[in-house]
């Protein structure tokens, strides 16, 4: 979720920082290893997919009772985090170095100068989520949020699951829901890939049209 105060603090951040020269110019090697780690990620959510649902894959990887749910989810995610990198690269723009909260910066990145620096909106005093949100990568800052928040959320889940279970008798009730439990979480683990690979084509668009300028 996008919210006013996110909105706020991109404005406030990023023309500090472009009053003050803060960013770094990312080199071509840069570029070219930011887009090969996304490439990277999702695949390795594809592989661990492909082991999780094919029997063949099962078989040879010994892992039938492999879940990989979370890795699948934070792969995804971690494509659409170095897409969003190779993106501000694209604009001239590298993170300096010991930037605290590396993730949140992206996206307030994002969020400024493919929304809203240039618009017209950009002075306007109130300005909310619902004034912005049809512009061209709007799309692109909503899906990494939706990533964000649910790889946050699985992790936390995860940790509260371990600590239910520590003791918990391996009964047959437990196996079950054990069982609907990582059914759904392969659900969510197969949507993060299909919005993660829905990222990546919003960006291609987008930077295939700017090329064309």
């Amino acid at each position: 979720m996008i919210r006013k105060e996110d909105i706020n603090r991109a404005i406030n951040l990023f023309k500090c920082w472009d009053n003050e020269r803060k960013w770094e110019i990312p080199s071509e090697t840069f570029k070219h290893h930011t887009l090969k780690k996304a490439e990277n990620s999702l695949q390795t959510a594809q592989f661990i997919l492909q082991i999780m649902e094919d029997q063949k894959t099962k078989e040879l990887f010994n892992a039938e009772d492999y879940n990989g749910t979370l890795w699948i989810i934070n792969s995804s995610y971690y494509y659409i985090f170095f897409f969003a990198q190779y993106l501000l690269a694209f604009d001239n723009k590298k993170l300096p170095k010991n930037i605290q909260d590396t993730h949140k910066t992206v996206e307030l990145a994002l969020l400024y100068y493919f929304i809203i620096k240039g618009s017209n909106l950009e002075n306007k005093k109130d300005l909310y989520w619902e004034d912005i949100q049809h512009s061209r990568l709007s799309q692109a800052l909503e899906l990494l949020t939706e990533a964000k928040e649910e790889n946050q959320e699985l992790t936390q889940q995860r940790a509260k699951k371990i600590v239910e279970n520590i003791g918990a008798e391996r009964t047959k009730r437990h196996e079950f829901t054990y069982a609907m439990t990582i059914d759904a979480e392969l659900n969510k683990a197969k949507t993060s890939i299909s919005r993660a690979i829905e990222f990546g084509d919003v960006v291609k668009e987008y930077i295939k049209a700017k090329s064309l300028v």
